[in-house]
């Protein structure tokens, strides 16, 4: 028998075949999500968002009006620096900038000085931008008053926000967060297979049920594990009990949407979870924020896991922002995607137990 010969075989098998579309497909499903989606994100510029605390009273108010004409970024002013904070714990506006009392008296001794905290829980790209911004904001506003270009006679004190000193907590998000999609994924693909095992001895109903149990118990013991591992090495602001019960959900909300996919398109069922993966990480906030993104994709992943999930950390991990809008969002996936996989299995004529064993007879 030729090398042919056998290549032909291999080419009936339709595991050969879904493989060969997973080499061709990804990568192009890749491609076109990430190269549509950050086309032209750096001239979105106007999309970001910065609040002006205006605390030297009218004589603030012309250097608000030259910030708001300077800046490309939208603006929003604050009467307090704990408000315009909780809007930006809360992924409103990116960075501050604060005009402090007696600014204009500061100004004519040469000691006017302009405060901006930046979060540093905000998209790596925007919170790069925005700080980078500071000093010719500073610089604008200083010439735009006296009127000298040359001379530096605003002085810049940046802040950051929401600092983190250990590296490794930043990580913890995409961890947390996107690293769950993948793991469940994984597994949704192994019990798709016992399932088609089990198929043949079981009513479709005891599969199913023995199945979401099974799950249930993963979705409460796996982030119990994880979380606890995690917390042992780095402390982030929320507490062990916010951080596990955020990610039960992240675990529920992820096993859900994979476990539907197989229960609509079968073995195709993973091509279609791995195609929400760049959905997913463009997403989610952490590299880029979604305001700058092409507006097609600026909403997407309000309706995918782990775009909620790493959005999530991001608050629990940094400020301990309340999450919500996010629960919420989590909550929503897990009952849409878990009512269609229950209407599907309702749908499905499948054959009764041990049919396909006794026509094989």
């Amino acid at each position: 028998m030729s090398v042919f010969s056998v290549l032909k075989d291999f080419l009936k098998i339709l595991q050969t075949k879904i493989g060969l579309v997973f080499a061709l497909v990804v990568p192009l499903i890749f491609t076109i999500v990430w190269l549509t989606g950050y086309n032209g994100a750096t001239e979105r510029l106007d999309q970001l968002k910065i609040g002006i605390i205006n605390s030297d009273g009218a004589n603030g108010q012309k250097i608000e009006k030259i910030i708001q004409e300077t800046v490309p970024f939208k603006t929003a002013n604050y009467a307090s620096l704990e408000e315009a904070e909780q809007d930006m714990n809360d992924g409103d506006i990116g960075m501050i900038v604060s005009i402090p009392a007696q600014f204009a008296a500061n100004l004519d001794k040469g000691e006017g000085q302009l405060t901006y905290y930046v979060n540093q829980a905000a998209s790596e790209v925007s919170r790069s931008i925005l700080e980078g911004s500071a000093e010719g904001i500073s610089t604008s506003v200083g010439a735009q008053l006296s009127g000298n270009v040359q001379k530096e006679v605003v002085t810049t004190n940046v802040v950051k926000s929401n600092n983190i000193t250990n590296f490794a907590l930043s990580m913890l998000p995409m961890i947390l967060g996107f690293i769950t999609y993948i793991a469940v994924m994984t597994m949704n693909i192994q019990l798709n297979l016992s399932t088609m095992i089990l198929s043949h001895k079981y009513d479709r109903w005891k599969i199913f049920w023995a199945r979401q149990l099974l799950l249930l118990m993963v979705c409460i013991v796996a982030p119990l594990i994880i979380t606890t591992v995690a917390m042992l090495f780095v402390t982030p602001v929320a507490s062990f009990w916010e951080m596990w019960g955020f990610h039960i959900l992240v675990y529920i909300a992820c096993v859900c949407l994979t476990q539907m996919s197989f229960v609509l398109f079968g073995g195709l069922g993973a091509l279609f979870n791995v195609a929400m993966i760049p959905f997913q990480l463009m997403t989610a906030g952490n590299i880029i924020a979604t305001e700058m993104l092409a507006p097609f994709y600026r909403h997407i992943g309000d309706f995918l896991p782990a775009s909620n999930a790493v959005r999530g950390y991001v608050r629990l991990i940094y400020s301990g922002a309340p999450v919500t809008s996010i629960v919420i969002n989590l909550i929503l996936i897990a009952l849409v995607t878990w009512g269609i996989t229950c209407a599907r299995v309702a749908l499905h004529r499948a054959p009764a137990p041990g049919a396909a064993i006794t026509n094989a007879h």
